[in-house]
């Protein structure tokens, strides 16, 4: 019996430990809904802005990831657009972004599943000093084949500090 009841308090115990240590990096995470799930690249809602993410620790490397919920009805294969940040003192980095939505060898979707719902997150930048303290802004505009990327249901930033350790074995 009282087997029964240590484990019954260890599992949630595990699970809220290991939930906390994987987060414990994380530094903003947002998501926008597209409407209608669509993501117009002429007009419209073009250009996503992910506003005030706020860094405090400027001597820490960051990984800035896009996450992707899309439907098994997108009509692109992958999806091209432009990432640009801003620094607090006015600063624009930008980069152009390719996300595979489907395994080349298998044809199959990338990412996790659920009924007509895929999620996909997907590191584009390592490593990145955001030297200013203070609101950054992230915005993604939409450089698909298409005039409208049709099946996208919503489009996120995640940033994380990096892993250092990964940081020194890629040098």
């Amino acid at each position: 019996m009282r087997i029964k009841k240590f484990f019954i308090y260890l599992i949630p115990c595990l699970f809220l430990i290991f939930a906390c240590s994987c987060s414990k990096n994380k530094v903003y995470q947002d998501r926008i809904t597209l409407e209608d799930n669509t993501w117009d690249r002429l007009e419209g809602n073009k250009t996503l802005i992910f506003s005030d993410v706020e860094i405090k620790d400027t001597a820490a490397l960051y990984d800035i990831y896009v996450t992707l919920r899309h439907t098994p009805f997108v009509n692109e294969r992958a999806i091209r657009f432009l990432m640009k940040i801003i620094y607090p003192d006015g600063i624009t980095r930008e980069s152009i972004y390719t996300i595979s939505l489907k395994n080349e060898e298998s044809n199959s979707w990338k990412g996790d599943a659920m009924g007509d719902m895929i999620d996909v997150e997907e590191r584009c930048r390592a490593f990145v000093s955001l030297p200013v303290e203070g609101k950054y802004t992230i915005s993604l505009t939409n450089l698909g084949t298409y005039n409208k990327t049709i099946g996208l249901m919503d489009i996120g930033v995640m940033i994380k500090k990096s892993n250092l350790k990964e940081y020194k074995q890629s040098k």
